[in-house]
C-alpha cells in the first residue's frame, strides 16, 4: 500500500523561501491530479469507519 502525504511536502516547500514560484506550482498541481485521482474519498471514509466500528463491537 503507497500512501503518499502531501501536507508534510507542502508545509517544507511554503517555509522555504528558495523553493521557487515554478516548484509550489507543480507541486500543488501534482497534489490536485492525486485528489482528483481518488474519486469519492469522503464516501469511501465513512464506510471504512463504519466497518471499523463494526468489527470493533465484535471484539
Amino acid at each position: 500500500m503507497v500512501i503518499m502525504l502531501y501536507a508534510p511536502a507542502i508545509s517544507d516547500a511554503l517555509a522555504d523561501k528558495n523553493v521557487s514560484l515554478e516548484e509550489l506550482r507543480t507541486l500543488r498541481d501534482h497534489a490536485l491530479s492525486v485528489i482528483e485521482q481518488q474519486g469519492d474519498l469522503e464516501g469511501a471514509i465513512a464506510k471504512l469507519e463504519a466497518e471499523v466500528r463494526r468489527r470493533g463491537s465484535r471484539a
